[in-house]
Parts: C-alpha cells; sequence; structure tokens
C-alpha cells in the first residue's frame, strides 16, 4: 500500500502548532506496518533549519501556469530523512524570505500554488501511490484537482483530515481563477472560495483528529457553517485520535530535564525539575504549592476568558503557583503581564515559546489547565498526562476523548474536569484538585501512577488509518 501524504507543516523541519507533530509522528507510525510505504510533500520554507536544507537532493526544476501568472518557477527537491522519503515544493516567491509560514498577505496565492506545484510534481516522483492524504485547508483544493483538471490522477483515492474547522482558507471568489479551473460548485460556499469546504465535498473520506470532536462538528455551535455538509458526509467522515509523538516526550530520556525520572521517581523528579525551572524563571517560588501551568497559544480560543474572570478570586483561595508559557494576541499576552506583576511570588510567565522550557515545565507542574472553548484534539493534555502533570480540562474534543475525571468513590480517572463554558466551574474543580494533592496523597499517587501509564501512542490510530485506507482501495477494486 503507498499513501502520499501533502501537507504545510511538518516535524521537525517547520512547526507552528500540532499539524506539524501529526505529520511528524503519523507516517513513522504507519512505516512500521507491514507493506505501507508513505512519503510526504511539504513547502520548502526558509524557515526549515539549515542541516535539513543540506540534505535536499534537487530533482527536477519546472514552471506551472498559475491563474494570468505564467510560467511560475517550481523547484523540487527531496530528502530522506529517519526512513520517511520526503519532497519540498520549492519558490523563491512565495517561500523564501517570508517572516512567517502563515499569515502572509497573499497566503491564498501562496498555497494555491503549493497545490498546482504538488500536483504536477507527481509525474516527477519515483513513485506511484494509491491513497493521496491531505491535510488542513492549506491542501483542501487537491482532491477536486485531482477529478477535474488533473484528471489522469482521478482513480487515487483521497482521504482530507480536519485539524482544526476554525481555520477555513476562505478567500473571494474569483481566487479560484489561481487553479486555471471551471467553476465548480464544491469550491463556493455564501459566494466566497472557501478551501476547506472543497476538500470535505470533493475527497472520498474525511476524517477529524478525535472522535468527539469528529461529532462536534456536525453541529451548529461546532460547525463554522459546514455542518449541514459535514452531516450529509456523516457515513465517510470519522474521528480518529492523534496520536503522542514519541520518543521526544518521555520523562524518563528527556535530555531537557534537569531529573528525569519514572512512575516510580516522580516525587523525587518533579522536585528537582521545579527548582530548575523556577531557578530559569526567577520566580521566588517555593516548592511545596501545587504547580499549576499552561502551555498554550494565548488566543480565545482555549478559553483564557475564563481564567480572566476568576483568576483574582481563585489566587486570593487557592494556595498554588502558576506558570504560562506561550504568545498569541496582545489582549492575553497584556494580560499575563499585568497578572506577573501583581502577584509576582504567585505568577510566573514566558512569553515566546521555548522548546526546553515547555519540557522542563510540564515535568514540574502537578497539574496541566486546559479550559478550551473547543480542541480537535490537542496533544498538550497527552503530554501532561505522560509526565504525571494531572490535566484540569473543560470537557470538549479531544479532551473529551483522552481525560477522565476523577471519581473518589469508586477510584477512576486520570484528572480532572468541568463540562461547561464557565469560569466558576473551572474554579470550583481547580480547588478539588488543590484539595486532593495536598490531602489525599495516596490517591493523587495512584492518579498520576494512571497517567503515565496509559497508553497514547499512534499504535492503535495508525491502524484506523490503514482500516480506511485498505476499505478505500477494496472500493477501488469493485
Amino acid at each position: 500500500m503507498k499513501i502520499l501524504y501533502i501537507a504545510a507543516e511538518c516535524s521537525p523541519f517547520v512547526k507552528v502548532g500540532g499539524l506539524a507533530d501529526v505529520i511528524g509522528s503519523l507516517p513513522q507510525a504507519l512505516k512500521k506496518k507491514k507493506k505501507v510505504d508513505i512519503r510526504v510533500i511539504l513547502p520548502n520554507y526558509s524557515q526549515i533549519p539549515k542541516q535539513y536544507k543540506d540534505m535536499q537532493k534537487h530533482i527536477k526544476s519546472f514552471y506551472i501556469t498559475l491563474g494570468e501568472r505564467k510560467r511560475e518557477f517550481v523547484g523540487l527537491y527531496s530528502l530522506v530523512y529517519d526512513r520517511i522519503h520526503y519532497y519540498f515544493i520549492d519558490s523563491p516567491r512565495y517561500f523564501k524570505n517570508r517572516s512567517t509560514v502563515y499569515n502572509q498577505t497573499d497566503d491564498a496565492i501562496r498555497f494555491s500554488y503549493f497545490q498546482k506545484a504538488a500536483i504536477e510534481s507527481f509525474k516527477y516522483l519515483d513513485y506511484s501511490f494509491d491513497v493521496l492524504h491531505v491535510h488542513d485547508w492549506h491542501t483542501a483544493m487537491i482532491p477536486l484537482l485531482c477529478k477535474t483538471e488533473y484528471s489522469m490522477y482521478r482513480h487515487i483515492k483521497s482521504v482530507f483530515t480536519i485539524h482544526n474547522l476554525a481555520y477555513q482558507g476562505i478567500f473571494p471568489i474569483d481566487y479560484y481563477q489561481y487553479f486555471n479551473m471551471e467553476f465548480d460548485y464544491r469550491f463556493e460556499f455564501d459566494g466566497y472560495l472557501n478551501f476547506m469546504k472543497t476538500g470535505i465535498a470533493a475527497s472520498d473520506f474525511v476524517t477529524t483528529v478525535s472522535p468527539t470532536y469528529a461529532k462536534e462538528i456536525m453541529t451548529d455551535y461546532f460547525g463554522y457553517g459546514l455542518q449541514r455538509l459535514l452531516k450529509l458526509r456523516e457515513s465517510t467522515v470519522v474521528g480518529v485520535l492523534n496520536g503522542l509523538p514519541e520518543p521526544e516526550f518521555n520523562p524518563s530520556t528527556d535530555h531537557y530535564l534537569a531529573q528525569k525520572y519514572s512512575v516510580s521517581t516522580y516525587k523525587e523528579g518533579k522536585l528537582a525539575n521545579k527548582v530548575a525551572l523556577y531557578d530559569k524563571l526567577a520566580a521566588p517560588f517555593d516548592t511545596q504549592p501545587m504547580l499549576v501551568s499552561m502551555i498554550t497559544r494565548l488566543v480565545s480560543q482555549k478559553g483564557l476568558d475564563l481564567i480572566k474572570r476568576v483568576f483574582d478570586e481563585l489566587i486570593a483561595k487557592e494556595n498554588i503557583k502558576f506558570v504560562v508559557i506561550g504568545d498569541g494576541d496582545v489582549e492575553y499576552v497584556s494580560y499575563f503581564k499585568d497578572l506577573q506583576s501583581r502577584y509576582p511570588d504567585k505568577i510566573a510567565a514566558f512569553f515566546g515559546y521555548s522548546n526546553e522550557l515547555a519540557h522542563l515545565t510540564y515535568a514540574a507542574s502537578d497539574l496541566f489547565l486546559m479550559p478550551s472553548k473547543f480542541e480537535p484534539c490537542g496533544l498538550g493534555q497527552l503530554i501532561a498526562l505522560k509526565y504525571g502533570a494531572l490535566p484540569l480540562v473543560r470537557e470538549t474534543g479531544g479532551l473529551k476523548d483522552t481525560v477522565n475525571a476523577y471519581n473518589e468513590f469508586d477510584k477512576t480517572g486520570n484528572g480532572f474536569s468541568f463540562t461547561h463554558y464557565n469560569a466558576h466551574d473551572m474554579m470550583h474543580v481547580l480547588h478539588y484538585a488543590n484539595t486532593v494533592y495536598q490531602n489525599d496523597t495516596f490517591n493523587w499517587d495512584m492518579l498520576v501512577e494512571r497517567a503515565m501509564n496509559a497508553d497514547f501512542s499512534w499504535v492503535k490510530s495508525a491502524g484506523q488509518y490503514v482500516d480506511i485506507y485498505q476499505s478505500l482501495l477494496k472500493k477501488k477494486r469493485m
């Protein structure tokens, strides 16, 4: 079975969010399956580190037509990394000398170019594939293009994965002309060109990144206008839970930690890492109180308005320390800066992203707070579980699928949760978690052991993807 992935980012080459973790780790898991040959096509961003650029080999230079822009240059490169074959679409105009991977003023054109160039590169690959698997709006037009303008590929089955329905790639309708195609109802939505809608409508199968999220996006609240289309496709929409990238996240081998630890030594490990974390943050914290952390994009989706609503009340009542690692909207950055200035003995923040600091924070934390408005899957809670930082989450999307609330009567659960998007509900559950932490060491240790021993690897989910691919190929042969 030969599978070709096309995506906008992939760890370790370029990472903006969770998409990179999936594209970096899922192919590795699939590669371990018998008779699976998987390869990946990516943009050749200038942000890709030099060490990987130096490994690339030039395959072909050619030109494509992009709307009225005739003869757009395409460079096709490849490298083999960790037994996976990667291809890179190179463009001096669209991917070099850009300050960011996304949020450029010409993103519509950049990713139109990438999709057309990727398809046109097929004929230069030393590889013929059975299933084409594309990810999020940046690649969502490809299944339709393969059925229309590039009809020589219409026999290839396609899978489209929605990583976050909130980001749909919506542009003025006349932008479809960059694809040099006839008008098609499948790419139009409310008078606009909608890349995400196109992927849902034109692919043979649609997946999302958790079972609960697959159900949520068919409702008015979570559907962002596409719920009816998704409901129509319900029989071919399935949620497959993202796995935890391994071996990157393992406290017993993590070189970023001040002290590595296992289930049996987690208390000593957390203490040593708290000391190291507080030192790096120059935080005058003692190590006895429960450490609550957030490692997150500072955006509304992540439930930060709940924290703004009750934090002063919470910090007055609870003996806790609070660490925030992340960056994002000015509103939330300013808020946490103000908190840090008002409560220097309670709160420490780092604005930006440091891989070392993130790993150290997971290892030091007792409770990991993730009160999201919505969360397609979430990676933070999976890492937190592995590191024995019990998650406190809102019951939505992948958070609901992976975190089970502690029940003190039957001793079940692996963390804490609340149902409604309500600040005081969150605060009351945090108070309960702190009570257990301070007064019920036996059961807290039991929860940490259960969390650290849980299996959230890609093994099961990779098997589900193989089943999907095989079902599509079976239909193809019928």
